[in-house]
């Protein structure tokens, strides 16, 4: 699993040093959640890009737990040109989370494919202003436990196993990006 992984980031790496023109970028709206995030633009051509975000948190806040980790890789087709006015993008989705709260605990992944729309204002030769919105169909199989605070000692643990279609919006970016 290491390998792959050095492997993916050696090969981001080295189509951005050969990039003429792409980004990186960080989600406001994101970190106002409490989310350590980043994403990175790939230039394809003068009308394409490939964006690859992800989004962590390994927060917890008293007895709620609200962990996860969400890559949303996705290709970005510009109308105009790359970095410059209206966008569409079709994406995959990856969670892994757990969410803990009062007594019970839920954690499992969620896989998924949207799309969604932006717009991209130019502030300077190397910033830009992004807005984005989306939605998409998440499949999310789970399992459900109570917490071990919670369960006596001649209790029984119970846990469920869920499985969910859902339609939910899976971006809400305002991100600054800056262009290299």
């Amino acid at each position: 699993m290491k390998h792959i992984f050095l492997s993916i980031a050696a090969i981001l790496i080295s189509a951005v040093a050969q990039a003429q023109f792409s980004s990186v970028s960080t989600n406001i709206v994101g970190w106002a959640a409490g989310n350590i995030n980043a994403a990175v633009d790939v230039n394809m051509n003068l009308h394409n890009t490939i964006n690859i975000p992800i989004s962590v948190n390994p927060l917890k806040f008293g007895n709620t737990q609200w962990s996860h980790v969400v890559l949303q890789p996705g290709w970005r087709h510009w109308f105009v040109e790359r970095y410059i006015g209206q966008f569409v993008s079709p994406s995959l989705f990856y969670a892994h989370y757990t969410i803990g709260y009062d007594k019970r605990t839920f954690k499992g992944n969620a896989y998924g494919i949207g799309c969604s729309w932006g717009y991209s204002k130019l502030l300077s030769t190397r910033w830009n202003f992004i807005v984005e919105v989306g939605a998409g169909i998440i499949y999310t199989p789970y399992t459900e436990k109570l917490r071990p605070k919670y369960i006596r000692e001649f209790d029984d643990e119970y846990t469920y196993h869920h499985q969910r279609i859902l339609l939910l919006p899976i971006k809400c970016n305002l991100s600054f990006s800056y262009l290299f």
